[in-house]
C-alpha cells in the first residue's frame, strides 16, 4: 500500500474484546501499546515520515503476530465517480483508450504506483468495512487500472519523484445521489429515494455508494480527491452544482482533514438526447468549481474525435489525467511555473453590432488561429447563427454576424456535442459558456 506521507494516519481494525495489542511501524522505534474495546474495535495515530520508496512494514501483535509489508510512503489520492473514472485501461467493448496498450506494457511493479481497486458495494445503510486489494503497477494489474487515475498519478509521480497511492472508488453509471447521504439527498425534490429499482441498478439508488465505498474509508489518510461524475445527471442538471458542492463537503467533513483538494472532470461532448442539457450540466460544473473553496476543473471538449460523437467514453484519457495532475501540482503543490487552468469567460460588452467577450486565465493570451468557431450571436428573437470571431490584440474576442444585427447574446461551444479549437498560451481549451439566463 502507499501511506500519506508527513501525516498523522489511522489505523484501525478488530481482535478479541479487552486484549492487549501492540503495535510496530518499521519507521519508527516507538511502540504502541493499547486495550481493545468490550467489542473489539480498536484505532490508533501514527506519524508518518517523509516520502520514500524504501519498503516499509507495520507489525501487529495480540499474542498472535500480523505482518503488512511491502508499503511505501508517499502521497495518496481518492479517486472516484462513474464510468469515465472506473474505465479500466483495456477500455471497454468497441471503445479502447489511446496509448494502453504501449502504457501496459511499461508497466513497472517498482515505480512506486500503487491502486487500490474498491470492491463495487451498494449499502442501504452505512458499513465499516468494504473490499478491495492494493495492486502494484505490473503489466498485467495496469489492465484493471482505472485509465484516468493511472494517468493522473502516473504525471505525479514523474513530477514529484514520490511513491503515488491511488484508491479508486467508482461505479458506472452512478449518481451524484448515490456518492451522498440520504439526508442530503433528501433536501432536494427532483430525485426521490425510496424510488424501486431492479436488483441490477442498485447503482442508481441514493446513497448506496456513500454508504458502502466511501464510508469504509474516511479514517484513511489521503491528500485530496479527483472526481469524473455527471453523465448520469444530465436530465437533472439544475441542482447538480448544488448537490456536488453539498457532498463535497459532505466528504471533507467525513475525513475531517480540512478542505481537502478536489478537482472535477467536465463531462465530455456526447450526443445526449435533449439539445442543450449536457452544456448546462458542465456550466453546473464550472460554477461549482468556482464556488467550492481548494477546487479546480479541467475542461475536456477538444479530447474527442468527430467520430466519437455517439460514445460516452472518449478514448483520449492521458490528457485528462495529465490536466488533472497540473491542476494539482500547481494547486495543491504550489509548482507556479506549472500551467493548469483553461481560459473562461468573464463578461461582455456590445458596441455597434457585435459583442465583445472578455475572458480570464488567458495568460499570455490566445493561440492564433485562422478560424475560430463554436461562437454564435442571437437578437432580441433569442434565434442563434454562427458568428464572425476576431481576436483582438487585447485578448478580447469580437463576435459579429450579416443576420444579427442588434446581438443581445453570444455562446460558445454551448451543445450537448461540440469540440472546441480555441487555446489560451498553455495548450488549454476554452471553456464552452453562455451570456444568457434564459
Amino acid at each position: 500500500m502507499v501511506l500519506q506521507q508527513k501525516s498523522t494516519i489511522k489505523i484501525w481494525g478488530i481482535a478479541k474484546p479487552n486484549k492487549h495489542v501492540i503495535i510496530k511501524a518499521s519507521w519508527t522505534e516507538k511502540e504502541y501499546k493499547f486495550k481493545t474495546k468490550k467489542d473489539g474495535r480498536w484505532i490508533i495515530s501514527i506519524e508518518t515520515p517523509v516520502a520514500s520508496f524504501e519498503k516499509q512494514n507495520i507489525t501487529f501483535c495480540d499474542g498472535k503476530t500480523t505482518t503488512i509489508s511491502n508499503i511505501l510512503i508517499g502521497e495518496v489520492w481518492f479517486c472516484s465517480g462513474q464510468s469515465n473514472m472506473e474505465m479500466p485501461l483495456t477500455g471497454y467493448k468497441e471503445q479502447p483508450i489511446d496509448k494502453a496498450e504501449e502504457t501496459i506494457k511499461s508497466g513497472d511493479p517498482e515505480n512506486g504506483i500503487r491502486m487500490l481497486k474498491v470492491k463495487r458495494n451498494a449499502q442501504e445503510v452505512p458499513v465499516t468495512y468494504a473490499e478491495g486489494t492494493w495492486m502494484l503497477s505490473s503489466s498485467k494489474n495496469l489492465e484493471n487500472f482505472s485509465a484516468v487515475a493511472y494517468f493522473y498519478a502516473l504525471e505525479l509521480r514523474q513530477k514529484l519523484n514520490v511513491p503515488i497511492g491511488i484508491i479508486n472508488s467508482s461505479w458506472g453509471g452512478s449518481s451524484v445521489e448515490g456518492w451522498m447521504s440520504k439526508n442530503l439527498v433528501g433536501s432536494y425534490s427532483d430525485y426521490s429515494s425510496n424510488q424501486p429499482f431492479a436488483d441490477n441498478e442498485t447503482y442508481k439508488k441514493t446513497s448506496v455508494m456513500y454508504n458502502g465505498m466511501i464510508q469504509p474509508y474516511i479514517n484513511y489518510v489521503i491528500k485530496g480527491f479527483i472526481w469524473y461524475q455527471g453523465e448520469s445527471n444530465v436530465g437533472r442538471y439544475k441542482t447538480y452544482g448544488a448537490k456536488l458542492k453539498d457532498m463535497v463537503s459532505l466528504w471533507r467533513m467525513n475525513w475531517d482533514l480540512g478542505d481537502l483538494p478536489f478537482y472535477i472532470v467536465e463531462i465530455a461532448p456526447f450526443n445526449y438526447e435533449n439539445f442543450d442539457e449536457a452544456s448546462r450540466l458542465r456550466e453546473q460544473q464550472f460554477q461549482a468549481s468556482q464556488q467550492i473553496k481548494n477546487c479546480g476543473i479541467v475542461n475536456t471538449n477538444d479530447l474527442i474525435r468527430t467520430d466519437e460523437i455517439d460514445i460516452i467514453h472518449p478514448s483520449q484519457k492521458e490528457p485528462v489525467g495529465k490536466r488533472l495532475a497540473n491542476l494539482a501540482l500547481n494547486q495543491t503543490y504550489g509548482i507556479d511555473t506549472i500551467c493548469a487552468k483553461s481560459p473562461n469567460y468573464k463578461s461582455y460588452e456590445i458596441q455597434d453590432n457585435q459583442v465583445i467577450l472578455h475572458f480570464e486565465n488567458v495568460f499570455d493570451g490566445f493561440k492564433p488561429d485562422s478560424l475560430y468557431v463554436g461562437f454564435e450571436i442571437a437578437g432580441n428573437d433569442q434565434v442563434f447563427y454562427p458568428a464572425n470571431a476576431v481576436l483582438n490584440s487585447n485578448n478580447t474576442i469580437a463576435l459579429s454576424s450579416d443576420q444579427v444585427l442588434n446581438p443581445i447574446a453570444a455562446r460558445y461551444c454551448f451543445h450537448n456535442f461540440a469540440i472546441g479549437n480555441i487555446y489560451n498560451s498553455c495548450g488549454l481549451p476554452l471553456f464552452g459558456f453562455r451570456t444568457y439566463n434564459w
